[in-house]
C-alpha cells in the first residue's frame, strides 16, 4: 500500500471565512451539552438505528447535521457525539493506526534515511511501535533555511517530542527488525510541523501549563519568537526562559530558526495574540492543567498534557478513566506507575474505581470509533525523563539505550506477564528496567499464540539478547531466539575495525565477493583484496575456485559504515596474519609506528598506500627503498608494503610514511623533547646503545643521564643494566640529521620537563625569570656552562654559583637554570644558579622530584625483600645490643637501629622487647631506623604491635590533607627525627605525626648539607610530592616536603664567616641602631623602594633615593635586586614609634674612605634645599593637581600642573609614570609648613632653552614662521612655532591676486612664513599676511634654504609605513610625483598616435556611481569623525592622545590621497560648522569655568567649546558636572547641527565608558539612539568598546547590529575586519556567509572584496586570493577590483604572484584606457622591485598591444 496523503484530524479547523460565517442549521446545544445530557439520558432514548459515522474520519459530525435542515417530531440526533461502540483498553499495533493521530513520541535515534541521503529522526511511540520523521516533515522554518542543518545539531536522543501520524506504509523496506515478513518491513510516517500538530486546536485552549509544539520563526535580542501553526496567534520565548535547556541540551549554542521543541504556556497576553512559552525542563515536566481548565472540543486535545482522571473501570489490559467530566480515555498495564503489571488482580490492587489519578495525554485518535485517547501514569513519561539502571556508573542523565547497549545478553530473563497474541513482558536481571519480547521474537519457529501452561510460562527464566531500547514504554525490546543469541554481530556497529572474522561467501559479483557474517550482516572484499598480492589473469582464474558460494572463509574488517550499513573486509594473508598494530585514524599516531598497509596507486611522486578505516598516505619516491627507484613498476596496486609513519596531521588530515625499515638516517620519527621507551642493543665505554620502540631508531644514553644523581647511584644503576632490557622514560635531548645520530637522557628532572611541555626545544622557549632544568655541559674558571637540550646553552659566570660560598659544580650535574638575560642581538644567555633565585614556586615540583627519584632508584636497586617494612609502619622490636651512639634492635629475621634520640628516657636491656616505628629504610645500606618515642606512637598502633601484628596506620585521610597541602603550598610545622647524609627525617605534628622527608642537598649544591638541623629542631616546610595511595614496602612511596634553602643557607657558615660577613647579629626591633652596617636580604621589591629583612622579625625599607650615588630611573636601580638576594645596608633612620627602619644601599655610606664620585648628592633635609637649586628625584605620586617628587626617604615636593612643561600638555598624567626620574628645579621651600615646590619647566631649569613664546612676545610688522592650523573658506589660521599665539590670514591677505578657493593653496600643516599685520592685546587677538610683497629676496632664499633641509630630512624618511594602514578599495600607488611622471612619459611615448577606445566608458562611468551611491565608506575599518583635541587628562577616544596621533598621522594622509575629492568635498561642508570663535581656545587655553562660558556666548552651536568644557571638569575631577555640562549642550545646540550634536552624544559616552557604570553608559546610548541616527550611535559605541578593550561588549553589540542593520555593508565587515583582528579567523569567515543573506546584491561585490583584503592582512593570503579569484572570473572588466587585488599581492610581497597578475589582467581585452592604466601601473611596480630586463619586458608588451590595435 502506498503512502497516504495526509489528512487532517476531524476536527480541522475550516477556512476562516467559515468560522466567521457558519453555516444555519445548528443546534443550539455544543458538543459537549451533547456529551453531558447523553450521560444522564436512559440507553433507550438512543435506541432508534442512525446513521452510522465514517470510518475514515474525514467528516465532521457536528458542522454535517447543520446541513440537514431540521425535521418536526424528529428526536435530536446523538450519534456522532457519542460512540455507539463500547470502549475498550487495547494495546496499540500497526493495523489499529489511523492517519491523523496525535501521539506523544521520544526520539530514539537519528539516522541518514534509507531512501536518500537525509537525515531522519527514528521516533518511538507508545506500545512498542517506532515511527520516522524526515527532515521535510520537521517545520516549513527549517525548509527556508538555504542550507539544511544536521538534525543532531536540533534535536537529542531522549528528546520528547509532539508528533502527528501522517503516513503508513505497508511492505515498504525499512523497519527495524531482522525478520523478513511485511508486518516488520511497515513504516509509520510522522510529522512534527506545528501546523500539523496543533491541526484542531482552538485558541481559546491555549492557557497556562498547556503543553503545545511550536518552531522557532526568528531569533530576536532578547528572545525567540515562536509559529505555534494557529492563524492570528505567535508565541515568545524570553532568553532566560530559554537559558537552561541551551546550557543543558543544546550545546549551550543558542536556539535556530526552524528548530521544533514542545513549550509550556506561561500566560496568554491580553490581546490573546502573543504567548509566553518555556522550554524549562523543570517547568514542562511539572506544567499541570487546572481543575477549572477544560478543553472546548475534543480537537483541542494535544497529546503531551498532564490532567486529573477518575477511573471508570478496571479491565485485564488497563483501565477506563474519564477526564474535564466529558473525555473517555484508558491506560494501558505498560504505562502505570507501578512497574510490571502482572495480572488483572495487580491492577485492582494498584486502582480503585472512582479513585483520581493524575495522567499524561499520549495519543488521540479522532478517526476511529470510538475515539481512543491514551493516557500514561509511568513515573518517567510524567517527568519527560527515562528511568534508571542499576548500574552505579550510570545515573537518570544516561539514556538506558547507552548503559544497556544492542547486542547485550542476559542469562536470566523471567517471564512475568503473557499476552497470547502479542508477546512476553519479563524482568531483566541486573537492571530494573523491564523488558518485552515480540511474540516473532520469542523463539525460531512460527508461534501463533503463546500459551500460559508451555515453555514460556509465566516465571519461566530464559537467556536473552537485547535488541533495542523503547523510551516511551521505558522498555527494552528482547528477543529469546536461540539464532539471534548466538549471532556474533547484530549491527553493523559491533563488527570492530580490525578484527578477524569468519564468513559465508555467498555472492561473487565484477568488483569482488559478498560474504555473509550474521544474520542479515554481510561484508564486501573488494577484488583487491581477493588475492595476496596484485590482480593478473592468471589469479582471476582461482577466484572461482577459492571463493565458491557456501565457503567458510576467513576476513580481516577494514572498515564499517553503520550509516550505509556496510562493511569492508579483506582476505590477503598477510594482513589476516600481521601483529604489527592497525592504523584506524590520523588521531594519535606516533611518528616511528610501523603498520601493514596496501598499495592503492603510484604515481610519478610516490605511492599512496590504505589503511584501515579508510585512513591514506603518501610515500615519497625517495622513501620506496633504500637505493634509487629506476622503476616505479615493481611497486603495484594491491601490494601488502610494512610502512613506518613518518609524520601525521590530523587537523590537515595528511600521513606520509616510508617503506624503508631503518631510521637510521632519517630521524623525523623522532623529536627533541618527545619521550620514547627502547630496547638495550649494546653497552660499551659508559654509553648504553638502545633502539627506540616502536621506530627501531638508533640512540645513545651516556652513564651520566641515567639519574640527576651522580656518583655511586649512577654507576649502581648502570651496573644493573643488561643487553635486552627495556627502558621507559627516555627523553630525547639531542639529534643530529646528518650524522643520524641521537642522544637521549634519563634525567627524572628532564623527564619531569618533557612531560609538563616543558622541555626547551628552541631558544625561543627561554624566557627572562623563568627557571628551567638543565645539566652542566662544561665547567670553565669563569663560570658554568648549562645545556637545555638541543644544543641550547647558556652561561653562568661565576658570581652567579652560589649565595654564600663557593660552589662546586662537576660536568653532566644536573641543575636548575633560571635565565638573567638574553641578549636580542645574538640570542646568548645568562643565567643564574644561586639556590636563593631559584628555589621560586615555579620549580617546587622538581625539588620534589629531586628526592622522589632518588628513594626510587635506590628501591629499584635494593636487595631487602619485598616483604620488608614500610616507612610508619610499627612492629615489635628487640633490644640487641646498646652502643654509644645508638641501639641495635632486631625484628623478625632483620636487623635495624634505633638512634640515641629517638629511644625513651629509661635505660633500656639487652633481650627487652619495644613497639618500634619504622622511620627509614635504608634499601642501599639494608637498614632500618626505628623510633621508640611515645609521641610517635598511637595507642592503636603499640596495642597491634604487642598483639604480634605488623600494621601500618590508616592514612587515608592524611594523604587527603597532604594533597591538598601540595596544592595551596601552604607551608607546615615539622620536627626533625633523623638526620641523614642526603636527607632529614621528619614528623608532622599536625596530621597524627605523619613520616616525611626533605633533601639537604639541592640540584645546585651538592658539596655540602645546605642546612644544619639538629634532632628535635621545628622549622617549616612545603608538601612537593604526597603519595596518591598507602603501600608497602618498596612500593610504599614517601611524603617529600621542601624547605626554603634561603632561610638556612647561612646556617651551615662558620660562626666567624658568619659575623664578618654579617655583621651584628639582630634579632629583635631595638637591636637596630642608626649608623649600624646590617647584612640583610631582599624581602619584596616595589616601584619605589625594598624590602629587607636584617633578622628576626626586623624589617627595613631603602628608597630608591638611597639605593646609588648615581640616579637613573626607579625600574633600572632596582632590576637588578632580588628576592632573596643578600644585600649590605646602611642604618640610616630609626623610627621607634612606628617601628620603622630606612636603610641605606648608596657606597658613600656604605665605604665613605672609598667610593666614586657622588653624582646625586644625598637631601637629609629641608637644610640641604635651596631655592633656585637644580636636583634630580623620583615621580613617587600622580595626584589630580599635580606631581609630587620624592627627594629622600621623607622629603618630597610639589609640582603643580602649570609647572609641569612649557608646553600646555593635553593629557599631563599619561607623561608621569611612579617611579620615574626627572630634573627639577626647587621654587620655594617652607620649612615650617613642610612644603617644597618644583619645576620641571626646561626654560626654568636651563636658561639656554627659550621659553614658550605668548603674544606679548611678538610685534607689528615681525615676520614669523608658523604651521597652517586649519583651512577655512574667510582663510587660514596659523599657529606660530614655538609658541601658544594662532591667528587668522584672511584670504584678502593670503595672495595678491584674487583666492576663489583656499584649499587650493594651502593643507593643514603646511609650514609658513607670514608677516604679523595687527596684534589686538586686549581681545587677545592676531593678524597674519602671507603676500609675496611682504617678503624681500633674502626671506625667500631663507626660505628655499629650509625647504632643501627639509626635502633632505624627508628623504631620509622614505620607505617608512604604518604597519596597520587601511585597507581602501581603490588604487594605493606608492611611488613619488617624479616617478608617477616619469611612468606617465614612457607609457604615453608607447601609446602616442593611438586614439583611445572610449567604448567602455560608460561602464566605467556606471560603475563609479554605483560606488558613489553606495551609503558606506571605503575603509574596511568603519571610520569615524576625527577625535576632538581636548586639552586635559581626559581623552575622548579612550586612547593615549600621544599615541593616538602617532599612530593616525600616516594613515590619515594616505587615506587623503586616497579619496581626495570627497574629503574636500566634505572640508568645504564642515568648513560652515566651525566658526572663528574657536580662535581664542587656540590662543590662549581657558583657565577658569567662566572663560568657557563667555566663549560659549559667542558660539554656543559648537561641540569643540562644550567637550573641551567638559574635559577641563573632568581635570579637576568633577564628573557629575561634566555630565551636566554635556546636558547642557544637548539642550543649547540647535536641532539643525546633527554633526554636533553628535560629537557631544559620542562625548558622553566615552565618559560614562570610562568614570560611569554599565547602567549610565546604556541610558546615554539609549538616549543617543533617539535623537540621532542610530546606525552612527551604534558604530560610534562600538568603537568605544573596541578601544576601551571590552571584548566581549564589543561582540555582542556587533551581533545586535547585524540583526538591525543587516543591509549595512560598513557594519557586517567592521564586524568581520574586528574578528579576524583579534585572532577569530572562522568567527570572521562565517560572517561572510552571513552577510550575503542579508545584504542586496549590488553590495556583494564590495562586501566579498574587503573580506578578501582582511584575509591578507589578518589572516592566510591563499584565502584571501581564492575569494579574489571567484570574483573576478565572474567581474573581469571591473578594473576596480583588479586594482585592488593587484595592491593585496604587491604587499603580500610575492613577486612572481604580482608579475602574474599583472600579465592576466593586460591580456584581458579591456579598453586602451583601462589597458594604458594597467601597463603604467606594472612599470612603476617593476621600477621599484624589478630589475631591467622585468622593465623591458613590460615596455614591450605595451608595444605589442599598440601594434596590435593599430593592426
Amino acid at each position: 500500500m502506498s503512502t497516504k496523503e495526509f489528512k487532517a484530524p476531524v476536527t480541522k479547523r475550516k477556512q476562516k471565512e467559515e468560522e466567521d460565517f457558519p453555516r444555519g442549521g445548528a443546534s443550539g446545544l455544543t458538543p459537549l451539552e451533547y456529551k453531558e445530557i447523553a450521560h444522564q439520558a436512559d440507553n433507550s432514548l438512543f435506541s432508534e438505528p442512525g446513521k452510522a459515522s465514517k470510518a475514515d474520519g474525514s467528516s465532521e459530525p457536528a458542522k454535517k447535521k447543520r446541513k440537514q435542515p431540521k425535521k418536526p417530531n424528529s428526536t435530536t440526533n446523538f450519534e456522532n457525539t457519542f460512540d455507539k461502540k463500547k470502549l475498550n483498553v487495547e494495546i496499540l499495533s500497526f493495523k489499529r493506526l489511523t492517519e491523523g493521530t496525535k501521539v506523544l513520541g521520544c526520539i530514539s535515534g537519528i539516522e541518514r534515511g534509507r531512501d536518500g541521503d537525509l537525515e531522519e529522526l527514528v521516533v518511538s511511540l507508545p506500545n512498542n511501535l517506532t515511527g520516522y520523521v524526515t527532515i521535510t516533515e520537521i517545520s516549513d522554518e527549517l525548509l527556508e533555511s538555504e542550507t539544511l542543518p544536521s538534525l543532531k545539531d536540533l534535536f537529542y536522543v531522549g528528546q520528547w517530542v509532539q508528533c502527528v501520524i501522517v503516513g503508513l506504509q505497508q511492505g515498504a523496506s525499512g523497519g527495524s527488525a531482522a525478520s523478513g515478513s511485511d508486518k516488520h518491513r511497515r513504516k509509520i510516517l510522522l510529522s512534527l510541523k506545528p501546523f500539523i500538530v496543533n491541526a484542531g486546536v482552538k485558541s481559546i485552549d491555549i492557557a497556562s501549563a498547556v503543553l503545545i509544539a511550536g518552531a522557532v520563526e526568528s531569533v530576536e535580542d532578547r528572545g525567540y519568537i515562536v509559529s505555534l501553526g494557529m492563524q492570528g496567534m505567535k508565541g515568545f520565548l524570553k532568553n532566560s526562559e530559554a537559558k537552561m535547556y541551551q546550557r543543558i541540551k543544546n550545546n549551550d549554542k543558542p536556539l535556530v530558526v526552524g528548530q521544533v521543541l514542545a513549550f509550556s504556556v506561561l500566560s496568554v497576553e491580553e490581546n490573546k495574540k502573543t504567548v509566553q512559552l518555556s522550554v524549562d525542563s523543570m517547568k514542562t515536566s511539572k506544567a499541570v492543567l487546572g481543575d477549572k481548565y477544560t478543553f472546548s472540543e475534543i480537537g483541542s486535545i494535544m497529546p503531551g498534557n498532564i490532567i486529573d482522571a477518575h477511573i471508570t473501570e478496571i479491565q485485564d489490559v488497563g483501565v477506563l478513566v474519564k477526564f474535564m467530566g466529558h473525555f473517555d480515555a484508558t491506560i494501558d498495564y505498560f504505562h502505570t506507575s507501578e512497574g510490571i503489571i502482572a495480572s488483572r488482580k495487580q491492577l485492582e490492587e494498584a486502582f480503585k474505581v472512582n479513585d483520581t489519578v493524575r495522567a499524561r495525554i499520549l495519543y488521540i485518535d479522532l478517526a476511529s470509533t470510538p475515539t481512543r485517547i491514551g493516557l500514561s501514569n509511568a513515573k518517567h513519561v510524567m517527568g519527560l525523563t527515562q528511568p534508571n539502571t542499576t548500574k552505579t556508573d550510570l545515573g537518570s542523565k544516561v539514556f538506558p539505550g547507552k548503559a544497556v547497549p544492542v547486542g547485550q545478553i542476559f542469562e536470566a530473563i523471567t517471564v512475568k506477564r503473557i499476552d497470547s497474541n502479542h508477546g512476553l513482558l519479563c524482568e531483566i536481571d541486573g537492571t530494573e528496567i523491564p523488558g518485552y519480547v515480540h511474540i516473532s521474537r520469542v523463539a525460531d519457529e512460527r508461534i501463533a499464540k503463546i500459551t500460559e501452561h508451555g515453555k514460556y510460562k509465566v516465571d519461566s527464566t530464559h537467556r536473552g539478547v537485547v535488541l533495542g531500547y523503547d523510551p516511551v514504554d521505558g522498555l527494552f525490546q528482547l528477543s529469546l531466539q536461540p539464532s539471534i543469541i548466538d549471532q556474533p554481530f547484530l549491527r553493523v556497529d559491533d563488527v570492530e575495525i580490525g578484527s578477524v572474522i569468519k564468513g559465508t561467501v555467498t555472492k561473487r559479483t565484477e568488483k569482488g565477493v559478498i560474504v555473509r557474517l550474521a544474520k542479515n550482516i554481510s561484508g564486501f572484499v573488494p577484488l583487491i583484496h581477493c588475492v595476496e598480492n596484485t590482480m593478473t589473469t592468471s589469479t582471476k582464474k582461482h577466484l572461482e575456485e577459492k571463493f565458491k558460494d557456501g565457503k567458510i572463509v576467513k576476513c580481516r574488517v577494514l572498515s564499517t559504515d553503520p550509516a550505509e550499513n556496510r562493511i569492508i573486509l579483506t582476505c590477503k594473508e598477510s594482513l589476516i596474519n600481521s601483529k604489527l598494530p592497525i592504523i584506524t585514524s590520523l588521531e594519535n599516531v606516533i611518528p616511528g609506528t610501523l603498520s601493514d598497509g596496501v598499495i592503492l596507486k603510484t604515481n610519478a611522486h610516490g605511492c599512496i598506500v590504505t589503511f584501515y578505516n579508510n585512513v591514506k598516505a603518501f610515500a615519497h619516491i625517495s622513501e620506496l627503498q633504500e637505493a634509487h627507484v629506476a622503476n616505479l613498476n615493481v611497486f603495484q596496486p594491491g601490494q601488502v608494503k610494512t610502512c613506518r609513519v613518518l609524520e601525521a596531521d590530523a587537523a590537515e588530515g595528511k600521513m606520509k610514511i616510508s617503506f624503508k625499515k631503518s631510521a637510521e638516517i632519517d630521524l623525523g620519527s623522532v623529536a627533541v623533547g618527545s619521550l620514547h621507551k627502547g630496547k638495550i642493543v649494546a653497552i660499551k665505554k659508559d654509553l648504553i646503545h638502545i633502539a627506540l620502540k616502536p621506530s627501531e631508531t638508533k640512540a645513545v644514553l651516556p652513564i651520566a643521564h641515567l639519574s640527576d644523581h651522580l656518583g655511586e647511584q649512577a654507576d649502581r644503576i648502570y651496573s644493573s643494566l643488561k643487553e635486552g632490557h627495556v627502558l621507559t622514560d627516555l627523553v630525547v635531548i639531542s639529534k643530529d640529521e646528518e650524522r643520524g645520530s641521537v642522544h637521549v637522557s634519563k634525567k627524572p628532572s628532564l623527564v619531569l620537563a618533557a612531560k609538563e611541555k616543558k622541555f626547551i626545544t628552541s631558544r625561543s622557549d627561554l624566557k627572562e625569570g623563568h627557571v628551567y632544568p638543565a645539566w652542566v655541559r662544561q665547567v670553565a674558571a669563569f663560570g658554568v656552562f648549562v645545556d637545555f637540550g638541543n644544543g641550547i646553552d647558556a652561561l653562568a659566570f661565576r658570581h652567579n654559583l652560589s649565595d654564600v660560598s663557593d660552589a662546586v659544580y662537576v660536568r653532566n650535574q644536573s641543575v636548575l637554570a633560571k635565565v638573567a638575560r638574553i641578549d636580542p642581538t645574538d640570542g646568548r644567555t645568562e643565567v643564574t644558579l644561586k639556590p636563593s633565585e631559584v628555589g621560586t614556586a615555579e620549580t617546587i615540583q622538581y625539588q620534589g622530584e629531586f628526592l622522589s627519584a632518588y628513594f626510587k632508584q635506590l628501591e629499584r636497586l635494593a636487595k631487602m625483600s619485598e616483604s620488608a617494612v614500610s616507612v610508619g609502619t610499627t612492629t615489635m622490636v628487640e633490644v640487641k645490643a646498646i652502643e654509644s651512639d645508638r641501639w641495635v634492635v632486631s625484628y623478625g629475621a632483620n636487623k635495624g637501629q634505633v638512634s640515641l634520640d629517638q629511644v625513651k628516657g629509661v635505660k633500656g636491656k639487652v633481650g627487652q622487647k619495644i613497639v618500634g616505628k619504622v622511620l627509614d629504610v635504608d634499601f642501599e645500606k639494608a637498614q632500618v631506623d626505628f623510633t621508640l618515642k611515645d609521641s610517635l606512637i598511637t595507642a592503636e598502633e603499640a596495642k597491634a604491635a604487642k598483639a604480634g601484628k605488623t600494621s601500618a596506620a590508616d592514612v587515608a585521610k592524611t594523604l587527603s590533607s597532604l594533597a591538598a597541602l601540595q596544592k595551596s603550598q601552604e607551608a607546615v610545622d615539622t620536627v626533625v627525627e633523623l638526620v641523614k647524609d642526603d636527607y632529614i627525617v621528619l614528623s608532622i605534628p599536625s596530621l597524627d605525626n605523619m613520616i616525611a622527608f626533605a633533601a639537604t642537598k639541592s640540584y645546585n649544591n651538592r658539596k655540602d648539607r645546605f642546612m644544619s638541623y639538629k634532632v628535635g629542631e621545628k622549622i617549616k616546610a612545603v608538601v612537593v610530592h604526597a603519595p596518591k595511595s598507602q603501600g608497602k614496602g618498596q612500593t610504599a612511596e614517601r611524603v617529600i616536603l621542601s624547605i626554603d634553602q634561603t632561610n638556612v643557607s647561612t646556617r651551615n657558615v662558620p660562626a666567624k664567616e658568619n659575623k664578618k660577613s654579617n655583621g651584628p647579629s639582630i634579632d629583635k626591633f631595638e637591636d637596630v641602631k642608626v649608623g649600624m652596617i646590617v647584612t640583610g636580604r631582599v624581602a619584596v621589591v616595589h616601584n619605589v623602594d625594598l624590602g629587607v629583612h636584617i633578622g628576626g622579625k626586623v624589617f627595613g625599607r631603602a628608597h630608591v633615593t638611597d639605593i646609588a650615588d648615581t640616579f637613573a630611573p626607579a625600574e633600572t636601580l632596582l632590576k637588578g635586586f632580588k628576592k632573596g638576594q643578600v644585600v649590605k645596608c646602611y642604618v640610616i633612620n630609626v623610627d621607634t614609634s612606628n617601628k620603622k627602619i630606612d636603610l641605606s644601599l648608596r657606597p658613600s655610606r656604605l665605604t665613605p674612605e672609598n667610593h666614586a664620585a657622588v653624582h646625586d648628592p644625598e637631601v637629609k633635609g629641608f637644610s640641604d634645599l635651596v631655592e633656585g637649586g637644580i636636583l634630580q628625584g623620583f615621580v613617587s605620586n600622580v595626584a589630580d593637581k599635580g606631581l609630587f617628587i620624592a627627594l629622600n626617604h621623607k622629603l618630597s615636593g610639589r609640582v603643580k600642573i602649570a609647572e609641569m612643561s612649557d608646553d600646555y600638555l593635553k593629557d599631563w598624567k599619561s607623561h608621569f609614570t611612579v617611579g620615574q626620574l626627572v630634573k627639577a628645579k626647587i621654587v620655594n621651600v617652607n620649612e615650617t609648613r613642610n612644603q617644597i615646590e618644583l619645576t620641571l619647566k626646561a626654560s626654568q631649569i636651563d636658561p639656554s632653552i627659550k621659553a614658550i613664546q605668548t603674544l606679548a612676545d611678538f610685534a607689528k610688522g615681525q615676520k614669523v614662521k608658523g604651521t597652517i592650523k586649519a583651512v577655512k573658506d574667510i582663510g587660514v589660521f596659523i599657529k606660530i612655532d614655538n609658541s601658544v599665539v594662532s591667528g587668522l590670514c584672511h584670504i584678502s591677505e593670503i595672495s595678491e591676486n584674487h583666492v576663489p578657493d583656499v584649499s587650493k593653496l594651502y593643507a593643514v600643516g603646511d609650514p609658513v612664513k607670514a608677516m604679523i599685520l595687527d596684534i589686538d592685546m586686549e581681545k587677545k587677538r592676531i593678524s597674519f599676511g602671507l603676500k609675496s610683497s611682504y617678503f624681500e629676496e633674502g626671506d625667500a632664499e631663507e626660505d628655499e634654504d629650509e625647504e632643501s633641509d627639509a626635502e633632505e630630512s624627508d628623504a631620509e624618511m622614505e620607505g617608512v609605513s604604518d604597519e596597520d594602514d587601511d585597507i581602501v578599495m581603490g588604487e594605493g600607488d606608492s611611488e613619488d610625483d617624479e616617478d608617477e611622471d616619469e611612468d606617465d612619459e614612457e607609457v604615453e611615448n608607447i601609446f602616442a598616435g593611438h586614439a583611445m577606445d572610449d567604448s567602455d566608458e560608460d561602464e566605467v562611468a556606471s560603475e563609479t556611481e554605483a560606488k558613489d551611491d553606495e551609503d558606506e565608506d571605503s575603509d574596511v575599518e568603519m571610520t569615524e569623525a576625527k577625535p576632538l583635541a581636548v586639552s586635559s587628562g581626559f581623552n575622548w577616544d579612550g586612547k593615549d592622545d600621544a599615541d593616538e596621533d602617532t599612530k593616525s598621522n600616516h594613515s590619515d594622509s594616505e587615506s587623503d590621497s586616497d579619496d581626495e575629492p570627497t574629503k574636500k568635498k566634505k572640508a568645504k561642508k564642515q568648513a560652515v560648522v566651525v566658526t572663528d570663535e574657536s580662535a581664542d581656545l587656540e590662543t590662549q587655553a581657558p583657565q577658569v569655568s567662566s572663560d568657557y562660558e563667555r566663549l560659549l556666548l559667542g558660539s554656543p552651536n559648537s561641540s569643540y567649546l562644550w567637550i573641551n568644557y567638559m574635559a577641563f571638569q573632568l581635570q579637576l575631577s568633577e564628573i557629575s558636572k561634566a555630565r551636566e555640562i554635556g546636558q547642557r549642550a544637548l539642550k543649547t545646540i540647535s536641532f539643525r547641527e546633527e554633526q554636533e550634536k553628535m560629537n557631544v552624544w559620542v562625548a558622553l559616552m566615552n565618559l560614562e565608558n570610562t568614570f560611569g557604570s554599565a547602567d549610565t553608559l546604556e541610558e546615554v546610548f539609549k538616549n543617543a539612539v533617539q535623537t540621532c541616527e542610530p546606525k552612527k550611535v551604534y558604530l560610534q559605541l562600538v568603537k568605544i568598546y573596541e578601544r576601551s578593550n571590552k571584548i566581549d561588549l564589543a561582540t555582542e553589540l556587533y551581533n545586535t547590529m547585524t540583526k538591525k542593520f543587516g543591509q549595512s555593508s560598513k557594519v557586517w565587515t567592521g564586524f568581520g575586519h574586528f574578528q579576524l583582528h583579534h585572532g577569530n579567523l572562522e568567527a570572521g569567515r562565517e560572517l561572510l556567509q552571513r552577510s550575503l543573506k542579508s545584504l542586496p546584491k549590488r553590495k556583494h561585490i564590495k562586501t566579498i572584496s574587503k573580506f578578501a583584503q582582511l584575509e591578507f592582512k589578518y589572516g592566510e593570503p591563499e584565502r584571501g586570493r581564492t575569494i579574489f579569484e571567484g570574483v573576478m572570473s565572474n567581474y573581469p572588466k571591473r578594473i576596480d577590483l583588479w586594482s585592488v587585488y593587484i595592491d593585496m599581492e604587491i604587499r603580500n610581497g610575492e613577486q612572481d604572484a604580482v608579475r602574474r597578475l599583472f600579465a592576466r589582467v593586460v591580456s584581458l581585452k579591456l579598453s586602451s584606457k583601462k589597458m594604458k592604466f594597467f601597463f603604467k601601473k606594472w612599470l612603476a611596480y617593476e621600477k621599484d622591485h624589478g630589475d631591467e630586463e622585468h622593465i623591458d619586458e613590460v615596455k614591450r608588451r605595451a608595444l605589442a598591444y599598440v601594434e596590435s590595435l593599430s593592426a
